[in-house]
């Protein structure tokens, strides 16, 4: 699989950012200035362009708040998660810039790199969970806040009510932040959600517990980086044990002690009401079972996870 995405201004189709992912070669001027101009040039005419399908790929144009044009161009998916991508990335400019920032054009710079299920967020499930849990809640008076949680290996382990409030696009966006450049120093950025808040910033701090462990929390102008700091090591100073323990469930994302039928290739489990999953590749698979079959996963199962 392969994918462009290429972002210009609606007025005049100046380009703002392009990135593409997979092994495909960088898209030529030629056919960028095509794609735009296809989208550009049929709005005189009210004409709306929304997307077409070639034998390989898929192309579609969404535009935003009449000021950005976002094309993508994918090939080994549908125009309807094709479409969702877009949204996501729009959404990204939101969260770092604000919605009146992103209506003026300005330059902005997107780099988004998630294989997560469209709409949901990607969770870990280990026995340590509701531990940290605890912990979290008391973190979450210490610094009074609503929002925050706990990410494994930049995975949702424990959350707080208001954190799953949030929509998943923004839960999503907001642990690639957490992770995004040096994830081993604190972060404290002011952020715009694009469904809660568009035009008023949040506050989001995120602080590392041991490597591979983020914590993370929206909240106002105080208390200080440093307080919350101070806090994060008086609330999990007896609970490095605990979050140490989670590290062994990151190949598989669910405890080694539940153990899965060797015919069972994968596991993909979803909490449909909260909008988050947790996706695992069976380490116990046998390919000689007769049970095996020649798919990427042989289970989809509804189930809750988390609270």
């Amino acid at each position: 699989m392969s994918a462009h995405i290429i972002c210009v201004t609606s007025g005049g189709g100046l380009p703002i950012f392009s990135r593409k992912k997979g092994n495909s070669d960088s898209l030529p001027f030629s056919i960028v200035g095509s794609l735009n101009g296809v989208h550009m040039f049929g709005r005189p005419l009210n004409i709306e362009v929304l997307n077409c399908l070639t034998d390989d790929y898929s192309v579609a144009w969404r535009e935003f708040e009449e000021s950005l044009v976002i094309i993508g161009i994918a090939s080994g998916c549908s125009i309807d998660v094709l479409n969702k991508l877009l949204e996501s990335v729009f959404n990204a400019i939101v969260l770092i810039v604000g919605i009146e920032e992103t209506r003026w054009t300005a330059e902005i710079q997107v780099n988004k790199h998630s294989s997560d299920i469209a709409g949901f967020v990607e969770t870990i499930l280990c026995p340590e969970n509701h531990l940290i849990q605890i912990v979290l809640d008391s973190f979450t008076e210490c610094v009074d806040s609503m929002f925050s949680c706990v990410l494994i290996s930049g995975k949702v382990a424990a959350a707080t009510e208001n954190w799953w409030s949030l929509h998943p696009d923004e839960i999503s966006l907001l642990s690639l932040l957490a992770s995004s450049e040096n994830p081993t120093n604190s972060k404290d950025i002011p952020v715009f959600l694009p469904y809660k808040s568009p035009t008023v910033a949040f506050r989001f701090v995120a602080c590392t517990l041991i490597p591979e462990v983020q914590l993370c929390c929206l909240c106002g102008p105080t208390p200080i980086l440093n307080d919350i700091e101070h806090s994060v090591l008086q609330c999990f100073k007896n609970s490095h044990g605990h979050i140490k323990c989670s590290s062994p469930v990151l190949s598989r994302n669910f405890p080694a002690s539940y153990c899965i039928d060797g015919g069972i290739l994968g596991l993909l489990l979803i909490n449909t009401t909260s909008g988050k999953y947790m996706i695992s590749k069976n380490p116990q698979q046998n390919s000689k079972s007769p049970r095996a079959v020649p798919t990427a996963w042989t289970s989809f199962v509804p189930f809750s996870i988390g609270p």
